[in-house]
């Protein structure tokens, strides 16, 4: 039976978690179900990565006379908030995820996935979400891994 199939590739991704090594195995299914759960996986595993922020803490940042400068290239709706609505934003834990968005590209391509993106100098980069009530994973944190290229998933 064709349907129970599992592809010969498989992607072994592994993570530091509270330096406990973490590894999870992805395999292909030739169901299409099956797929958008493994990506979903997959981005899951990703974003569990980041170091949150809770915002009272960048707002103080601010309010002290920190430079924190918010470097979204343009969109079409105008923002009337210094942060985005989500209470929590977030920065990347591996700095091959910042190296990438370095490049004034990438910064684009983030911001279409939804993202609110700040720079500052002691920090580096942190970002958030203006919005709530919805799958975040859905409108952002997938759109976002496949824009970032990563694979760690099998289509």
């Amino acid at each position: 039976m064709q349907a129970a199939r599992k592809c010969v590739n498989a992607f072994i991704f592994s993570s530091r978690v509270s330096g406990t090594l973490i590894s999870k195995r992805f395999t292909k299914k030739e169901n299409s179900m099956e797929d958008t759960r493994k990506i979903k996986e997959a981005a899951e595993e990703w974003v569990r990565s980041f170091d949150r922020i809770p915002q009272n803490i960048i707002l103080k940042l601010y309010m002290s006379g920190d430079n924190i400068i918010e470097i979204t290239p343009p969109v079409t709706e105008a923002r009337d908030t210094l942060l985005p609505m989500w209470g929590s934003m977030w920065t990347f834990s591996d700095s091959a995820d910042c190296w990438w968005l370095e490049d004034e590209k990438h910064l684009q391509a983030m911001a279409d996935c939804g993202f609110r993106i700040y720079e500052q100098e002691d920090f580096g980069y942190f970002f958030g979400i203006d919005g709530m009530g919805y799958d975040f994973y859905d409108a952002h944190w997938i759109p976002l891994y496949k824009a970032r290229g990563l694979k760690w998933h099998c289509n």
